[in-house]
């Protein structure tokens, strides 16, 4: 049984609103292999208050309301906030465990060290406040999992270089890269090719079930929203984060590369990942130090393979 906290920007739940988040936590939670210990909340999405809420009322719904949630960072660490939400009408208020994100972090990897796992699929705020806070947080996670970065491609958009969740606090993203853990890097390279129909959402939404339903209804307006800005692709989206949950069980479903990997914290080039697979040890001159990996990168995945377990974990809640 894999132990992990998972630190999300969830903003399923509202409208307008990505939903690949929540999947994330419904998928860990239906994964029998996965045991999760702890709920963190970051902004990125949304505003942590909005996230923390959101978090509160999806675990409600999923019926584990006994999973503790801590409210994590408000800002990227020295960032203005990127983006605020809103808790839609009629969602009641309940209040996440007291200690704050990152401090619940050290306290449960320091009282099981080498046993937990780490999956952070929002901006790197809590967990690089985890590491500056305890020394030892890093060496002693059995895995960090990230949802985060473009590796062998570009996001194409000048005014964010970077993909979302590390262009958003990508200081917390340098702080990981030069940590004592070498983490996993589930990045747009593969996550935009594994993707949720509007048929499969509609599917969804008819369900019995009522998170299925509940999660189908999302679904679909978040696919209407992104064609309606241009956004589409194939009337379908991406689910990001719950590869990266996915990942942790079946790490073979991706194909993963060691690399040295370093984020461009400046601002015309901010969040972007400079990536050196190290398939040469040639360097421009005697003053370059040979490199070793800090990270394993998935470079592709076998789709069909995740997407039958997904949608055959997600039906089943």
């Amino acid at each position: 049984m894999e132990q992990i906290i998972l630190d999300v920007d969830l903003a399923m739940g509202a409208p307008g609103s990505d939903i690949d988040d929540g999947f994330a936590l419904a998928l860990a939670l239906a994964d029998p292999s996965i045991d999760v210990r702890l709920v963190t909340t970051v902004n990125g999405n949304t505003d942590v208050a909005t996230a923390t809420a959101l978090t509160l009322e999806l675990l409600h719904r999923l019926g584990r309301s006994d999973i503790p949630v801590h409210r994590g960072a408000q800002r990227p660490l020295i960032r203005p906030q990127a983006r605020q939400g809103s808790v839609p009408d009629g969602i009641p208020v309940r209040e996440p465990q007291p200690t704050p994100a990152a401090q619940a972090m050290v306290e449960l990897v320091r009282a099981n060290p080498g046993q937990v796992t780490v999956v952070a699929v929002g901006p790197l705020t809590n967990v690089a406040l985890a590491m500056r806070l305890d020394s030892s947080f890093a060496a002693n996670l059995k895995q960090l999992v990230i949802m985060g970065g473009v590796f062998d491609n570009h996001t194409h958009r000048a005014t964010m270089p970077g993909e979302f969740n590390i262009w958003n606090d990508p200081e917390a993203a340098h702080i990981v890269l030069t940590s004592e853990v070498t983490a996993k890097w589930v990045g747009l390279d593969v996550t935009l090719k594994v993707r949720v129909s509007m048929e499969q959402a509609k599917e969804m939404e008819a369900s019995d079930r009522p998170f299925v339903s509940f999660a189908g209804k999302y679904t679909a307006a978040w696919i209407d929203h992104i064609n309606t800005r241009g956004r589409g692709e194939d009337d379908s989206c991406a689910m990001h984060d719950p590869l990266a949950v996915a990942a942790v069980t079946h790490p073979e479903f991706l194909t993963w590369a060691p690399a040295y990997v370093q984020v461009e914290t400046g601002d015309r080039m901010r969040g972007a990942m400079v990536t050196d697979y190290l398939e040469s040890d040639w360097a421009p001159d005697e003053r370059h130090a040979p490199l070793s990996a800090n990270a394993l990168v998935a470079r592709a995945v076998d789709a069909q393979a995740f997407n039958e377990f997904f949608l055959t974990r997600i039906k089943e809640l």
